[in-house]
Protein backbone atom coordinates (compact mmCIF):
# COMPACT_ATOMS: atom_id res chain seq x y z
CA UNK A 1 0.00 0.00 0.00
CA UNK A 2 2.66 2.02 0.95
CA UNK A 3 4.82 1.92 -2.85
CA UNK A 4 1.45 2.71 -4.37
CA UNK A 5 0.82 5.61 -2.44
CA UNK A 6 4.23 6.50 -3.34
CA UNK A 7 4.14 6.45 -6.77
CA UNK A 8 0.65 8.02 -7.09
CA UNK A 9 1.99 10.97 -5.28
CA UNK A 10 5.14 10.95 -8.04
CA UNK A 11 2.73 11.05 -10.85
CA UNK A 12 2.67 14.84 -11.27
CA UNK A 13 4.97 16.97 -8.92
CA UNK A 14 6.18 20.84 -9.17
CA UNK A 15 10.27 20.83 -8.27
CA UNK A 16 13.01 23.06 -9.20
CA UNK A 17 16.16 22.63 -11.71
CA UNK A 18 19.21 22.09 -10.24
CA UNK A 19 21.18 21.23 -13.17
CA UNK A 20 20.93 21.51 -17.05
CA UNK A 21 22.34 19.78 -20.03
CA UNK A 22 20.74 21.97 -22.62
CA UNK A 23 24.15 23.63 -22.60
CA UNK A 24 25.58 20.71 -24.77
CA UNK A 25 22.65 20.39 -26.95
CA UNK A 26 20.52 17.96 -24.81
CA UNK A 27 16.83 18.71 -23.46
CA UNK A 28 17.40 17.43 -19.84
CA UNK A 29 17.61 18.44 -16.52
CA UNK A 30 17.70 17.26 -13.02
CA UNK A 31 14.41 18.36 -11.12
CA UNK A 32 15.08 18.47 -7.20
CA UNK A 33 11.27 17.68 -5.86
CA UNK A 34 10.56 18.37 -2.14
CA UNK A 35 14.80 17.43 -1.44
CA UNK A 36 15.34 14.52 -3.46
CA UNK A 37 16.72 15.52 -6.91
CA UNK A 38 15.94 13.05 -10.11
CA UNK A 39 17.89 11.87 -12.29
CA UNK A 40 18.57 13.53 -15.76
CA UNK A 41 15.03 13.87 -16.81
CA UNK A 42 14.11 14.83 -20.98
CA UNK A 43 12.50 18.25 -21.36
CA UNK A 44 9.57 18.38 -23.38
CA UNK A 45 9.91 20.54 -26.33
CA UNK A 46 8.29 20.51 -29.70
CA UNK A 47 9.77 18.07 -31.50
CA UNK A 48 8.77 15.94 -34.94
CA UNK A 49 9.52 15.02 -38.36
CA UNK A 50 7.72 18.24 -39.47
CA UNK A 51 9.32 21.29 -37.11
CA UNK A 52 11.77 21.14 -34.15
CA UNK A 53 12.12 24.06 -31.41
CA UNK A 54 14.19 24.00 -28.42
CA UNK A 55 14.30 26.51 -25.85
CA UNK A 56 17.09 25.91 -22.90
CA UNK A 57 15.61 25.13 -19.91
CA UNK A 58 17.43 27.15 -16.93
CA UNK A 59 18.69 26.06 -13.07
CA UNK A 60 16.07 27.79 -10.54
CA UNK A 61 13.35 27.29 -13.02
CA UNK A 62 9.96 25.99 -11.40
CA UNK A 63 9.09 22.94 -13.55
CA UNK A 64 6.23 20.43 -13.33
CA UNK A 65 7.14 16.90 -13.97
CA UNK A 66 5.15 14.27 -14.68
CA UNK A 67 6.44 10.32 -14.48
CA UNK A 68 3.41 8.37 -15.95
CA UNK A 69 4.73 5.09 -13.65
CA UNK A 70 4.81 6.74 -10.50
CA UNK A 71 9.00 5.85 -10.68
CA UNK A 72 10.64 9.72 -9.98
CA UNK A 73 13.31 9.02 -11.81
CA UNK A 74 11.85 8.24 -15.15
CA UNK A 75 9.62 10.69 -15.94
CA UNK A 76 9.65 13.33 -18.36
CA UNK A 77 9.53 17.52 -17.51
CA UNK A 78 6.20 19.11 -18.94
CA UNK A 79 7.60 22.77 -18.77
CA UNK A 80 8.57 25.40 -16.18
CA UNK A 81 5.65 26.91 -14.21
CA UNK A 82 5.41 31.48 -13.88
CA UNK A 83 5.77 32.20 -10.07
CA UNK A 84 7.05 35.02 -8.42
CA UNK A 85 10.90 35.12 -9.90
CA UNK A 86 9.32 34.25 -13.25
CA UNK A 87 6.42 36.11 -13.83
CA UNK A 88 4.52 36.32 -17.23
CA UNK A 89 5.71 38.61 -20.19
CA UNK A 90 4.37 42.54 -19.83
CA UNK A 91 1.68 43.22 -22.26
CA UNK A 92 0.24 39.48 -22.56
CA UNK A 93 -3.27 39.28 -22.11
CA UNK A 94 -6.30 37.36 -23.18
CA UNK A 95 -5.71 39.02 -27.12
CA UNK A 96 -2.05 38.88 -27.05
CA UNK A 97 0.56 36.40 -27.23
CA UNK A 98 3.76 37.48 -26.27
CA UNK A 99 7.29 35.35 -27.03
CA UNK A 100 10.02 37.53 -24.66
CA UNK A 101 13.80 36.68 -24.86
CA UNK A 102 16.24 37.55 -22.40
CA UNK A 103 17.77 40.47 -24.00
CA UNK A 104 14.55 41.87 -24.12
CA UNK A 105 13.64 41.11 -27.84
CA UNK A 106 9.81 40.43 -27.78
CA UNK A 107 7.50 39.08 -30.65
CA UNK A 108 4.04 39.42 -29.79
CA UNK A 109 0.20 39.31 -31.81
CA UNK A 110 -3.09 40.87 -30.68
CA UNK A 111 -6.12 39.07 -31.78
CA UNK A 112 -8.34 41.92 -31.05
CA UNK A 113 -5.93 44.54 -32.72
CA UNK A 114 -4.55 42.34 -35.63
CA UNK A 115 -1.08 43.54 -34.77
CA UNK A 116 2.16 41.76 -34.94
CA UNK A 117 4.80 43.56 -33.19
CA UNK A 118 9.05 42.61 -33.48
CA UNK A 119 10.81 44.78 -31.31
CA UNK A 120 14.09 43.32 -31.34
CA UNK A 121 16.89 44.49 -29.08
CA UNK A 122 19.74 44.61 -31.96
CA UNK A 123 19.95 43.35 -35.49
CA UNK A 124 17.10 41.85 -37.28
CA UNK A 125 18.48 39.04 -40.38
CA UNK A 126 16.58 37.87 -42.71
CA UNK A 127 18.17 35.15 -44.81
CA UNK A 128 16.21 33.97 -48.00
CA UNK A 129 16.20 33.16 -51.95
CA UNK A 130 13.38 35.88 -52.73
CA UNK A 131 11.14 37.53 -50.50
CA UNK A 132 7.67 39.16 -51.50
CA UNK A 133 5.96 41.66 -49.27
CA UNK A 134 1.98 42.79 -50.01
CA UNK A 135 0.81 45.72 -48.51
CA UNK A 136 -1.11 48.66 -48.93
CA UNK A 137 1.67 51.31 -47.20
CA UNK A 138 5.13 50.46 -46.48
CA UNK A 139 6.64 52.96 -43.55
CA UNK A 140 10.49 53.20 -42.63
CA UNK A 141 11.79 55.46 -40.26
CA UNK A 142 15.85 54.33 -40.82
CA UNK A 143 18.99 55.48 -42.95
CA UNK A 144 18.83 52.74 -45.30
CA UNK A 145 21.66 50.89 -47.59
CA UNK A 146 21.07 48.67 -50.71
CA UNK A 147 23.34 46.63 -52.50
CA UNK A 148 22.43 45.88 -56.26
CA UNK A 149 19.49 46.96 -58.42
CA UNK A 150 16.59 48.76 -57.91
CA UNK A 151 13.37 48.86 -60.04
CA UNK A 152 10.37 51.06 -59.62
CA UNK A 153 6.98 50.26 -60.85
CA UNK A 154 5.47 53.84 -60.35
CA UNK A 155 6.12 57.20 -58.88
CA UNK A 156 9.44 58.33 -56.98
CA UNK A 157 8.98 61.22 -54.55
CA UNK A 158 11.89 62.73 -52.75
CA UNK A 159 11.87 65.17 -50.50
CA UNK A 160 15.08 65.84 -49.43
CA UNK A 161 18.81 66.00 -51.45
CA UNK A 162 19.18 63.52 -54.17
CA UNK A 163 22.92 62.63 -54.85
CA UNK A 164 24.01 60.46 -57.76
CA UNK A 165 27.59 58.73 -58.45
CA UNK A 166 26.49 57.11 -61.39
CA UNK A 167 23.77 57.73 -64.25
CA UNK A 168 19.90 57.73 -63.88
CA UNK A 169 18.11 56.56 -66.37
CA UNK A 170 14.20 57.42 -66.65
CA UNK A 171 11.69 56.74 -69.10
CA UNK A 172 9.06 59.51 -67.55
CA UNK A 173 9.81 63.26 -66.85
CA UNK A 174 12.50 64.21 -64.05
CA UNK A 175 11.63 67.54 -62.11
CA UNK A 176 12.39 69.65 -59.44
CA UNK A 177 10.78 73.07 -57.96
CA UNK A 178 12.36 74.88 -60.96
CA UNK A 179 10.35 72.94 -63.32
CA UNK A 180 10.92 69.72 -66.00
CA UNK A 181 14.79 68.43 -65.82
CA UNK A 182 14.08 65.69 -67.97
CA UNK A 183 16.63 66.51 -70.47
CA UNK A 184 19.13 68.57 -68.13
CA UNK A 185 23.21 67.86 -68.52
CA UNK A 186 25.63 68.77 -66.42
CA UNK A 187 29.04 71.35 -66.99
CA UNK A 188 30.46 68.55 -68.70
CA UNK A 189 27.93 67.55 -71.07
CA UNK A 190 26.95 64.53 -68.95
CA UNK A 191 23.15 63.84 -69.42
CA UNK A 192 20.86 62.90 -66.51
CA UNK A 193 17.78 61.82 -67.78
Amino acid sequence: MIEILRRINNLVQIGTVTESRSVDGLALARVNVLGRVTDFLPVIQSANSFKSHAAPIRVGEQVVVLAPYGDGDSGVIIGSVFNKGCKEPSRYSDTTEVLEYEDGTRISYDTKEKVLTVDAANAITVKCKSATLYSDTVDISATTSHIGNVSIDGSLDVSGDVSCGGNVATSGTVTDSRGDLTNFSTSDGASRA
